[in-house]
């Protein structure tokens, strides 16, 4: 049996239609508000004729909004190629900043440096590749005066000693090489030892009696017994200060006060 469906009468929106074109002609014609229709109309015909304008604003602003997200992309593209080629400048005048201050830090140590040595400033312009045997080659030679065994500092504390003069230029060994000895002591209890180098971040001070007094962040500086180094010129810290019972001496471990890995100017004492 063939189903039945019930005949559904077609909707007709004829009515509505005329409602709001009788609305509207109502609304802006130029008759007297009978009744309050007017009034009563226009308000509900408000949203409606809200939604209509807004919806054709944001038509008309699609092409305005297009161009506008366009000229943004273009000027930020532009900003970023723009900061990459600023970027090399930016680093360049940053190590000329940071030069200048290393430089002024520099001449004010040697104007006032509290050991009243005479000073020559030089720029360290080579390194020896092996960190066993630490050498420096610096832009000062005989030509300036320099010699052999003369000794070099920086405003941290010391650095090493001429090995090796050319006219223009000299060779200095760090107190970090092997070969490196200096006569030193605690500037607290005054043991005396030997300063030797062998590892390029720490020192090790040998022959300091057992019945000394060393502590760990001592300060260890020139002994004036030295022939080579003025006395008390900062050498490094204590890091470590041991002894057995039966020790003769203790073993201790400095550490530099100078950072050699950073050296770029030295000051060679005259």
């Amino acid at each position: 049996m063939i189903g039945h469906h019930p005949y559904r009468k077609k909707r007709s929106y004829n009515l509505a239609i005329v409602i709001i074109l009788l609305a509207i002609f109502i609304s802006f014609s130029a008759f007297q508000n009978l009744f309050g229709l007017r009034s009563l109309l226009q308000s509900a015909l408000y949203p409606f004729q809200f939604a209509a304008v807004s919806l054709w604003k944001g038509v008309l602003n699609v092409p305005a909004s297009l161009s506008s997200f366009r000229k943004v992309s273009k000027q930020n593209a532009e900003l970023k190629e723009e900061l990459k080629n600023l970027q090399p400048k930016l680093a360049v005048l940053d190590g000329l900043i940071k030069e200048n201050n290393r430089l002024r830090e520099a001449l004010f140590f040697k104007e006032r440096n509290p050991y009243r040595f005479r000073l020559l400033a030089a720029q360290v312009v080579g390194k020896s590749p092996d960190p066993w045997f630490s050498i420096l080659e610096v832009s000062q030679g005989s030509r300036a005066g320099i010699r052999i065994d003369m000794p070099v500092m920086v405003k941290e504390g010391l650095v090493g000693r001429v090995v090796e003069v050319s006219k223009f230029s000299s060779k200095i060994m760090l107190i970090t090489d092997a070969e490196s000895s200096i006569a030193a002591v605690d500037a607290r209890s005054r043991d005396f030892g030997l300063v030797k180098g062998g590892s390029v971040d720490k020192l090790f001070m040998k022959y300091v009696d057992a019945g000394g007094d060393i502590g760990m962040g001592d300060s260890i500086v020139t002994s004036h017994i030295s022939t080579v180094f003025p006395p008390g010129i900062p050498i490094g810290e204590v890091s470590q200060a041991t002894k057995k019972e039966h020790d003769l001496f203790y073993h201790i471990e400095i550490k530099p006060a100078v950072d050699f890995s950073k050296i770029e100017e030295v000051f060679i004492i005259l």
